[in-house]
């Protein structure tokens, strides 16, 4: 009898390049395609629950984001010394609003977004328009709208 465990196995040769691929493109059909997969359409979802493909994308996702967090340390850390350094006051005050950005201390600000078509506003009358005009008689000739 054949018991599952959930212990991960190495990845073959194509499941490593279905990792690539779909880190790559993070489309998982075109991915197993273009790892040479007969079937891509169903295999590609398929290779997502795999538990040893899983565990590979987890932990590239992991790495990345750990880099990513240590990129911006470094960056906060450039910032600082920047502010500190500078020999102006608007180059401080400039690096302390950029390092209160990076660290969330400033909500960002709401700007209204307006605009306007030119042709409409160009093809207005700006002259009162006649009664004539839309065809209808003196008001008082007017006895019931409804």
């Amino acid at each position: 009898m054949y018991i599952e465990s959930n212990k991960e196995r190495k990845l073959n040769f194509r499941q490593q390049k279905f990792v690539e691929l779909f880190m790559a493109s993070g489309n998982a059909t075109r991915s197993a395609e273009q790892a040479g997969y007969t079937h891509p359409n169903v295999q590609g979802p398929r290779l997502l629950v795999n538990v040893s493909v899983k565990a590979q994308i987890e932990a590239i996702r992991a790495n990345m984001s750990k880099d990513s967090e240590q990129r911006r340390v470094e960056w906060i850390d450039r910032l600082e010394k920047l502010g500190t350094a500078a020999k102006r006051d608007s180059d401080r005050l400039r690096a302390i609003e950029q390092l209160f950005k990076a660290e969330g201390w400033i909500a960002p600000e709401k700007q209204e977004v307006v605009q306007y078509n030119g042709s409409f506003l160009a093809d207005l009358d700006l002259e009162e328009p006649e009664a004539e005009d839309f065809g209808a008689e003196e008001p008082s000739n007017i006895k019931d709208l409804h």
